[in-house]
């Protein structure tokens, strides 16, 4: 089992509760953001609008080193990670996206990335959603996938919305598409992590 892993979030952690008792800290980039860590010490570590990237990871790998992480979870981590904090944690840094990463374009290139999968894979007429835990590489939602949740069907009347060109009406039904698997399938795609089930040698 796991105890020195470090979870990276921005305003909130979906999923928190799965691997606090196995984490040496929580840190936020978000001043305001009100995040129950328990015992865990919850470190604020806010990202300015224009910083500069790379000197923010590194300042964040070295706060990890010192105490002692080697394996960091991103939960609701909504930047980029570069070079600097990759080459710190090699292989050893894992995020858990609200879309299923396995799906490709035509042109072989992952289908639903970014903040806002869930709403693009409605959009994009898919019928269920999932979630995937994959390992963190350069490129956004491109390292190679570990896990998948179970299928959380899409319900029909919300493409009838889309084709209308109802977008308030998928938005909201998106959000809540997205808060039923946050709170139903990333708890155990978490905790996979932590019992070193997905971690390759």
């Amino acid at each position: 089992m796991l105890n020195n892993l470090a979870v990276l979030c921005s305003k909130r952690a979906p999923a928190l509760d799965a691997v606090l008792p196995y984490a040496t800290c929580v840190i936020t980039t978000h001043a305001g953001a009100e995040i129950d860590t328990g015992n865990v010490p919850l470190l604020r570590h806010p990202i300015r609008k224009h910083a500069d990237r790379r000197t923010y990871d590194a300042l964040t790998a070295h706060v990890l080193r010192e105490l002692g992480v080697d394996t960091v979870l991103l939960l609701g981590y909504i930047y980029v990670l570069t070079d600097v904090m990759l080459s710190a944690f090699p292989q050893r840094i894992f995020n858990i996206h609200d879309s299923d990463l396995t799906l490709r374009r035509p042109d072989g290139e992952r289908r639903y990335t970014g903040l806002h999968s869930t709403r693009d894979a409605i959009l994009g007429g898919e019928r269920e959603t999932r979630s995937t835990l994959h390992l963190v590489t350069e490129k956004l939602d491109g390292g190679p996938v570990l896990a998948l949740s179970r299928a959380y069907p899409v319900a029909p009347f919300v493409h009838e919305a889309a084709a209308a060109g109802h977008m308030d009406i998928v938005k909201a039904y998106a959000y809540a598409q997205r808060e039923w698997m946050m709170r139903d399938a990333w708890p155990a795609l978490a905790r996979s992590v932590v019992q070193r089930e997905v971690i390759a040698a």
